[in-house]
């Protein structure tokens, strides 16, 4: 019997992180470990579970799973910029709840469904501005099907397989612990 997910009690963290390259990858840190939390909380592997069932997606049909979960988010979470001049990060279930968020809200709430069902899920930052190097100011997951790295962006109105046009890339693995991540120039 299906027991509907109680809301757990907010826990807030309020912390100073570093500017430039350093804070980037402080980011990076704290949204891995959203990602790996949420993708072993069983509601967020429920909330999953249904969207699949209601979108009919069969078993063993992980692209079907894939673009089911990326269509939902890119439908149902509504895309809100941060209070000004303050980074947030929310977990995947409290996305749930606010049904919005910005990129890095879409992407731990997409990445963990992903990793709660089986997908391998990496992460990739980018930059567009060309006089400051390595300067990111988007994020968004991908995800490995077939053997093959794709990218999945809810926070656009593009299809699956499409991403922004960055003159700086990061794409970072999401190991069992920390973050492992290389560059690249586009």
């Amino acid at each position: 019997m299906y027991v509907p997910c109680q809301p757990k009690p907010l826990k807030i963290y309020l912390g100073r992180i570093p500017k430039g390259y350093k804070g980037t990858l402080a980011t990076l840190r704290y949204i891995t470990d959203l990602i790996k939390k949420g993708a072993k909380d069983f509601c967020i592997r429920q909330k999953a579970i249904d969207i699949f069932i209601q979108c009919g997606i069969r078993p063993k049909d992980y692209g079907g799973e894939v673009h089911a979960l990326f269509e939902w988010v890119r439908r149902n979470i509504r895309y809100t910029r941060d209070i000004y001049r303050v980074e947030l990060l929310h977990s995947a279930r409290r996305i749930l709840e606010l049904k919005a968020g910005d990129c890095d809200d879409m992407t731990i709430l997409l990445g963990a469904m992903l990793m709660s069902t089986g997908h391998p899920v990496r992460l990739v930052v980018v930059g567009f501005r060309p006089e400051k190097p390595h300067a990111y100011s988007h994020i968004y997951p991908e995800v490995n099907i077939r053997d093959r790295w794709i990218p999945i962006d809810a926070t656009v109105r593009y299809p699956m397989g499409w991403a922004p046009p960055a003159i700086w890339k990061r794409i970072c693995e999401i190991p069992q612990e920390g973050v492992k991540c290389s560059t690249r120039t586009c």
